[in-house]
């Protein structure tokens, strides 16, 4: 009986080893499985539903490149941030105008701005804690709220910029906001606050910018610039006194279609044109009109505002 039981660990042991091993190894390789997935016809409501617009709570990536399959070997590709990547302090220009963009509400910003006054010994002639501005007898220093829960900061004289007190002030506050991007990220995912979303329906789509129209232009070329980069996404040009774009855009459904569908489809990018125009309470709008053919259509236009929108979070 002795000797029976002396097995039982082992027998144990193998029975695990069993149960947690699969294919080559602990856990099962199931990579190959993307590569054989086929796209789902999408979803259609009845004619006489209503449609709410609204924001992913999970949004998915977009991948900036297509899987790769060399010698049979599978690779995923890999998916773009959902949040856009920023720094804790950002330069920003609309013609003459020029600013900062701090990643940080104005309430914890003006204290710094009041701080940074101290330390650089300003002759301070007047300070006005509940506009946030602080006149100097070299400028005005002024602080507001930015896009989303940002602050945006302004050195003028005569309402021209100051470069020098502009980059002193880029540092300053760059030095002693080193901790503070990961905090407000966690302060705006608690709140749940959106710095733009989509409105309205087919025809009449929108994206409605927690910001007004300067801020928000400012906003989408910087962004613009940086990421609209592509063959399938670029930004061709830009007009800060219309406040417009145009830009090239191949919409994910194209650019993600079948072998059939890249061989006779067309993979042409639809050109088209932002437009942003103030809207009520101190927000911005933000239209898309197709430009010459092929036209970018309703289906497009959805999915382009969703990307913008993507990037303004």
């Amino acid at each position: 009986m002795k000797a029976a039981t002396n097995w039982m660990p082992l027998v144990a042991a193998v029975a695990l080893a069993t149960a947690g091993c699969a294919s080559e190894g602990y856990y099962d390789d199931r990579s190959d499985a993307y590569s054989q997935a086929e796209s789902a016809a999408p979803l259609t409501l009845p004619a006489d539903s209503a449609l709410v617009e609204t924001r992913d709570a999970l949004p998915v990536p977009q991948a900036n490149r297509p899987f790769r399959q060399v010698d049979d070997e599978f690779t995923a590709p890999r998916p773009q941030p959902a949040v856009a990547v920023r720094d804790y302090v950002e330069r920003r220009r609309m013609g003459e105008a020029r600013w900062l963009a701090v990643n940080d509400p104005p309430a914890m910003v003006w204290p710094r701005v009041v701080e940074f006054g101290e330390r650089q010994r300003l002759a301070v002639t007047e300070r006005d804690d509940q506009a946030r501005r602080l006149t100097t007898s070299q400028g005005v220093i002024a602080v507001r709220d930015g896009l989303g829960a940002t602050s945006e900061v302004r050195c003028e004289q005569n309402a021209r910029a100051l470069e020098g007190c502009l980059d002193a002030l880029a540092g300053y506050l760059n030095a002693r906001g080193q901790t503070a991007m990961a905090s407000n990220l966690s302060r705006r995912e608690a709140a749940g606050a959106a710095a733009a979303r989509l409105v309205g329906s087919q025809g009449a789509r929108a994206l409605l910018i927690d910001a007004d129209a300067e801020q928000a232009w400012a906003e989408l070329s910087h962004l613009l610039e940086r990421d609209f980069d592509q063959p399938d996404q670029a930004l061709l040009d830009q007009d800060a006194a219309a406040g417009v774009f145009q830009v090239a855009y191949l919409p994910l459904a194209e650019r993600h279609a079948g072998l059939l569908g890249r061989l006779f489809g067309d993979q042409t990018p639809r050109r088209a044109r932002l437009s942003v125009a103030p809207a009520d309470d101190g927000q911005s709008r933000l239209t898309v009109a197709a430009v010459g053919e092929p036209e970018l259509d309703d289906a497009g236009v959805r999915d382009l505002l969703g990307r913008l929108a993507s990037l303004l979070r």
